[in-house]
């Protein structure tokens, strides 16, 4: 039997709490209630899986033999912790150096740190960082840190935190067991993402999004374009996207996970690649901009509808965008 499509955007945050009885906070609760008809842009299933997802759907009577294993859950909680994310990073640094994307990679500077001791050594390789929680989406949990070099009198104020930060930094040690820290890139060009589809050990590519995100992370927007206009927006040869791609279908398909995955990248304006800023295993903003310009029918079917308060989803100028009004 099909499970009953689920909007559950905060699976992110019951990742983080791993635990069966998850509330997520009363605004996020609300906009999974007003934006639950985005789920009829996919088949069945939800947003994303955890042991609250699972709960949910036994609490709508659906049978523990149609659902999937606490073990294959709690694999992919393991998969979606940015501790994953910069693992897979680190290795695709080293598989990729000799082929002919390698030049073109910024080369992994993540770094995932279990205490403050290793934060404070992570910072200091960086003027200005951005840190991580290692489960949280669309930017939430995400912290600028640091001055530019022109802004510090000396060495030893590189990557210092201000009582505040470091507050919230040790917090997210205690509470998630680490964080990730990597550089800020300042002269990021474009965000984008390649989506794909994971099922009985194979990785096919479904297509291309771009997305838009401010200086914290924070997710503002999807184009809703064709692939080929994408990929002029992209503006990177297409042997080398094409090598990315084909890396990350096969690394994909070792996993023991099946479902949507959506990988993160940056492009910066010399032209080189961050090629793996977040993995997503889980349903995406970017693939449901890419089924609704390949649905052949018209949005305002398919997207919420425009409600006078509460969230709403629509297309602003050739954008999928989330509004809130109060």
């Amino acid at each position: 039997m099909a499970l009953q499509p689920l909007f559950n955007p905060s699976n992110d945050m019951a990742l983080a709490a791993n635990v069966r009885q998850y509330f997520p906070p009363s605004r996020i609760r609300q906009m999974e209630s007003d934006l639950a008809s985005l789920s009829r842009l996919w088949p069945e299933g939800p947003w994303g899986w955890s042991l609250a997802t699972k709960q949910r759907y036994l609490a709508l009577g659906v049978g523990r033999e149609e659902l999937p294993s606490d073990e294959w859950l709690h694999e992919v909680r393991r998969l979606s912790s940015r501790q994953f994310g910069v693992a897979y990073y680190q290795a695709m640094d080293g598989l990729m150096a000799g082929d002919e994307a390698g030049s073109a990679l910024l080369p992994c500077r993540a770094r995932y740190c279990s205490s403050m001791a290793e934060l404070a050594a992570a910072l200091e390789a960086c003027s200005v960082s951005i840190i991580k929680a290692p489960w949280s989406s669309s930017g939430r949990g995400n912290m600028v840190v640091g001055r530019s070099d022109e802004d510090c009198d000396s060495a030893s104020q590189r990557g210092r935190l201000t009582q505040t930060e470091r507050q919230r930094a040790e917090g997210l040690i205690r509470q998630q067991g680490g964080l990730v820290v990597e550089p800020f890139y300042a002269d990021k060009a474009l965000d984008f993402a390649m989506e794909f589809e994971v099922a009985d050990g194979t990785t096919r590519f479904l297509g291309y999004s771009v997305f838009s995100a401010d200086e914290m992370g924070h997710y503002c927007g999807n184009l809703v374009e064709s692939q080929e206009s994408l990929l002029r927006h992209i503006a990177l040869p297409a042997s080398l996207l094409q090598q990315l791609a084909d890396y990350h279908c096969r690394q994909l398909a070792t996993l023991s996970y099946r479902g949507p995955v959506g990988i993160d990248m940056m492009r910066l304006r010399d032209g080189r690649i961050h090629p793996c800023v977040e993995i997503n295993f889980r349903m995406t903003m970017g693939l449901l901009a890419l089924r609704l310009q390949q649905s052949g029918t018209s949005a305002d079917q398919l997207l919420a509808g425009n409600e006078r308060q509460g969230f709403a989803a629509r297309i602003v100028g050739r954008r999928l965008v989330i509004e809130y009004n109060k």
